[in-house]
């Protein structure tokens, strides 16, 4: 054995033992630190928005109307419908507006609706009950207001109304013709 080998083992051996003293100690310095965690807290929130949608409409189909006959002195009645569903407590307004054909007096507080055959017009109203006494329009005064209980869909009965030929306004008559007659009225719900 050289002299130069002999203190290479001597050097190594006093490394050895120095880093197995040191290194024991790094390790539970380590240990210690790891057992002082930092803690805390975050926020998490949402909004949530009313909300209401319309889920379904029935067409009002008034069928034939005879003013010469049953409805000379009888209104000719139909019904129809709108769904709406909102989220409970949601309180909602729908509006139905005058027609695409209504009269040039009319307006959203008193609609004068009236569905046309190309020049020919013949009118007729929407109201919110079965007696047909409140007119359904799309002011405040005169819209459905509504406040959800849940969100399940709530149907809104639409109350139709031609009147008996006797009733409708001096000329109506003179001008009507055989034909389909149609209008289109446009639902609104805000909330």
């Amino acid at each position: 054995m050289t002299f130069s080998f002999l203190l290479k083992r001597i050097l190594l051996g006093l490394f050895l033992t120095a880093v197995g003293g040191v290194l024991p100690l790094l390790m539970a310095q380590a240990a210690k630190a790891q057992t002082s965690p930092q803690t805390t807290n975050i926020q998490i929130q949402a909004n949530v928005n009313p909300a209401c949608k319309i889920t379904g409409t029935q067409n009002i189909n008034f069928g034939t109307y005879d003013p010469l006959g049953a409805h000379a002195t009888t209104p000719l009645d139909a019904q129809g419908e709108v769904s709406v569903k909102c989220l409970p407590k949601t309180q909602a307004t729908i509006k139905l507006d005058e027609g695409s054909n209504a009269s040039s007096s009319s307006s959203c507080t008193a609609p004068l609706r009236q569905m046309a055959n190309a020049d020919a017009r013949l009118p007729y109203g929407l109201y919110k009950d079965a007696a047909r006494s409140e007119v359904w329009g799309c002011d405040l005064s005169n819209a459905v207001e509504y406040t959800a209980p849940n969100a399940s869909p709530a149907n809104f009965p639409i109350y139709g109304r031609i009147l008996a030929a006797d009733n409708l306004p001096s000329g109506t008559l003179d001008q009507l013709k055989p034909g389909a007659y149609i209008d289109t009225v446009q639902v609104t719900v805000s909330f």
